[in-house]
Parts: C-alpha cells; structure tokens; sequence
C-alpha cells in the first residue's frame, strides 16, 4: 500500500549555500594567487636586497685594490664585511684573483659557473658583474664575481673579486615577508567572506518578505502583492500578480460555470421526475403514453446538456494545456461534414461541403472539430425537413472563411447577441437544445484569433461565418 507513495524530494542547496560556496572558491583562488604573488615577490625583495648588500662589499673591495711597483695590492676593508655582517647567520667566502685569473687571496676553491658566457652581466662604469647560484661546503650560496680592469704605464691586467655569501637570512626574510603577506590576505579574506555573508544576506531579503507574505495569505486571497522589492525581483512580483489575477479569473469562470450548469441540470431533473410521477398515476393509457413521451424528450435535452458540458470542459482545458499545431482545415470539415451526414439525412436534411485542397491552419485540432460540429449540428437541428445545409470553405487574400448555411427559421436581429452567452435559448424557440453550442464556437474562434458572426441567410435561414486571418494560415 505504501509503495505508491511519492518519495521526499532531496534537500537542494537554496540560493544563499551556493552563493557562499561560490564566494568561498573565488576567494580561494584568489588567496592562492595573492600568496603565490607574494611569495614570488618576497622571493625577489630579499634576494635584491641581500645582493645590493654584496655589491656594496664588492666594490669596498675593489676600491683597496692598487698596483705598486707592478704588482696587485690587496688591502680588505673591514667595512665590507661588517656590512655582510649584518646578516649574522651566514657564512662569507671571498676571493681575489689577479689577470690570468692568477690566485691573490681568499678561498682558492671557490667555484664558478660552468659557462660563463651564458650568465648575464651587468656593466656599471669600469666594472663588470654577474651574480650565480652554487653549492659550496654542503650549503646554497649566492656568488658575486665584479671585474675591473687595472691600467699603468708599465702593466694593464683585469683583476676578479668573488664574494659568497650562504642564502639562511635571505630565505629568513622572504618567509617573514610570506608570513606578513599570509596574515594579510588572511585578514581580508574573513572580512571579505563577512562583508559577502552580510551582502548575500541583505540580497535575499526581499525573497525572505516574498516568501512570507505568500505563506501568511488565505488560500482564497488572490489579490495583488504589493511589496518594495529591488527592479529584478519586482518582475517576479508581477509575474505572481499577473498568474493569481488569471487564477481568479479562472476561479470565477468556473464559479459561474458551476452555478450555470447546476441550474441547467437542475430544471430537467424537476421535469422528469414531475412528468415521471405524473405518468405514474395517470390511469388513461393514451395520456400516460404522451407523458412517457415527454419524459425521453426531457431526458433526451437533459443528456444533451450534459455532454455539450463535459465537452465545452474538456475543450478548455485542451486549449490551455496543449500547443498549437498545423491543422489541414478542409480535410477536417470534410471528416465532420461526412460524420453528420448521416445523422442529416434522417431528418431529410441535405448536407452539402465546398472548399478547395490545402487550406491549413496553425491551431488545436480537437478545438476546432468541436467548433465545426456544433455550428453543423445546428445548423441540422432548425433546418426544415427537405432543405439544404451548405457548408462553404473559401480562401482569399485576408485569410480563410468557413461559412455554415442553413434554411431555417434563423434569429432576431435582437437576439443575434445574446446567442453566444451560455444556456441562453431564444424564447420562441421549440427545438431541443442546450445553449452551449455558439458559445463553445465563439470561444474556440477567439483562441484562434478568428471572428464569429450571424447573417440572414435569404430567403430564411441564418449564415454563420468564421473567418480565420491569414496570420494563422500555414
């Protein structure tokens, strides 16, 4: 038994948790970028400064180197290394190499690079430099090499300076750069995931007041929303607006759909049963018989109601729930044409079709029969035994025209308006009827844009026209 029970819908994520998640992978892009960013400048800030601090040296060196009497003099200052100083965990290796690359003092083992063409070098004046990266006594050490060439009237010769200096304070200071950076974006990362929270939440405030005032309302209370809400939610609240408008009309329609029809059905129902009692205790055969005559007569409009009801029900909610499509007109008011004709000749009716081939129309197929069958219907019912009914298809430059003719007693110019309101039946009228077949017609020809209208036919008899225009013709 509780297999046909609908199972609970998952939970979905509602529009503030995306919001949210979205904000937070934005913002952890951008996190990874900005430290990344960081990191790489931090990078380059230290390996700058700790390099300006050994060409600072470098060139202290190079300003205490002299010739005298041929010879290369080498004098250290000690300003230069207590500028290296300044980063007291690291090591310093300095070498002084005279021309031929001739060994003066320092570390003799100092490496250089394997190609030396291929580092680029910087010229600032009568120097040359270039800085490299290598190994030396098991740690990382970055390497100066600063060239001058030293001239006299008795010797001209280049002279190299090589300074090293291990990288535990540059790295030092990039991480303490990273960290602060780090901080930083991690501040501004909880205040801009707070300042989005609160944005989101203010955003969706509104759908908040929305969703409030449509849960607080009665189920019959179909009036207006009337709320302050942004531009882009206002256009939600008139498409609410405009939905219940068209449900109260719907509502009302039905209301009075439902109150006609019950009083319709209603009114035979007291006849038959009064005729029915009547028969019952009327002890003259012959009147008995006429009586039991009228009770199929009343039972007969009584049935007729009823299905032109069901089918003017079906007929609306077809029209609101199916699409359009392309509809060949002509072969289908001959179908209907050849169904009735039957039911024409045994009231010695002469039914009668003309049109030409390929008349087609965009609309709904169902709707359309039903239109063409009650206007043929009537058209049968009030024709005089021995007429014609003439069904007349046309095409012309302003669209298609399905006229409907018949020869009988046709209606009052008065009452040619009041025809198409429901159940309305004309007072001298002694034919069986229900009053619903023009009203479904003019209903079906206003979903199709078509217009519906009444003519004398001469020299009796009414002229129904349709006329679709030719913007639903395909």
């Amino acid at each position: 038994m509780w297999s046909n029970l609908r199972r609970p819908e998952p939970a979905r994520w509602s529009i503030r948790r995306k919001l949210l998640l979205l904000t937070l992978v934005l913002l952890g892009i951008i996190s990874v970028i900005a430290l990344r960013a960081a990191q790489s400048y931090s990078q380059r800030a230290a390996g700058l400064s700790y390099d300006r601090l050994l060409t600072g040296a470098a060139l202290q060196i190079a300003e205490h180197i002299s010739l005298r009497e041929g010879r290369v003099v080498v004098d250290l200052p000690r300003a230069a290394f207590e500028t290296l100083a300044l980063a007291p965990e690291d090591r310093v290796f300095y070498r002084v190499l005279g021309p031929g690359d001739a060994h003066i003092t320092g570390y003799a083992d100092l490496p250089f690079p394997a190609d030396e063409t291929e580092v680029p070098q910087v010229a600032a004046g009568s120097f040359r430099q270039y800085f490299f990266d290598a190994r030396y006594g098991g740690e990382p050490v970055r390497f100066l090499v600063l060239s001058r060439l030293l001239t006299e009237t008795d010797f001209s010769g280049a002279i190299r300076i090589q300074l090293g200096q291990t990288t535990r304070a540059r790295q030092a200071l990039a991480g303490e750069i990273s960290l602060r950076a780090a901080q930083l974006v991690a501040v501004l990362f909880v205040i801009t995931l707070l300042l989005v929270s609160a944005g989101i939440w203010m955003t969706l405030q509104p759908l908040e007041r929305l969703n409030r005032a449509l849960a607080q309302r009665s189920p019959v209370d179909l009036s207006p929303l009337e709320l302050a809400v942004p531009r882009e939610i206002s256009q939600l609240v008139q498409t609410l607006n405009h939905l219940m408008q068209q449900l109260g009309g719907t509502l009302n329609r039905l209301q009075r759909f439902t109150s006609e029809a019950a009083h319709q059905i209603r009114t035979p129902l007291a006849g038959l049963r009064s005729q029915a009692q009547n028969a019952r205790a009327e002890e003259d055969g012959a009147l008995r018989w006429r009586q039991l005559g009228q009770v199929i007569e009343s039972a007969d409009r009584l049935s007729d109601t009823v299905d032109q009801l069901l089918k003017q029900a079906v007929l609306t909610h077809r029209l609101r729930s199916e699409l359009d499509a392309r509809v060949e007109l002509d072969d289908l008011v001959l179908e209907v044409c050849r169904d009735l004709a039957v039911p024409a000749l045994e009231r010695d009716v002469e039914l009668a079709y003309d049109g030409p081939k390929g008349v087609r129309l965009q609309g709904n197929r169902f709707a359309l029969q039903q239109m063409i069958q009650n206007l043929v219907e009537n058209a049968i019912r009030y024709s005089e035994p021995g007429s014609e009914v003439q069904v007349t298809l046309q095409r012309d430059g302003s669209g298609a025209r399905l006229s409907v003719a018949d020869r009988g007693p046709g209606i009052p110019d008065a009452e040619k308006p009041l025809v198409f309101e429901r159940f309305y039946r004309s007072p001298g009228n002694s034919r069986s009827g229900s009053g619903l077949g023009l009203a479904i017609a003019q209903e079906v020809a206003g979903h199709h844009r078509a217009s519906l209208r009444l003519k004398d036919n001469v020299p009796h008899g009414l002229v129904v026209e349709v006329h679709f225009p030719s913007g639903r013709l395909s």
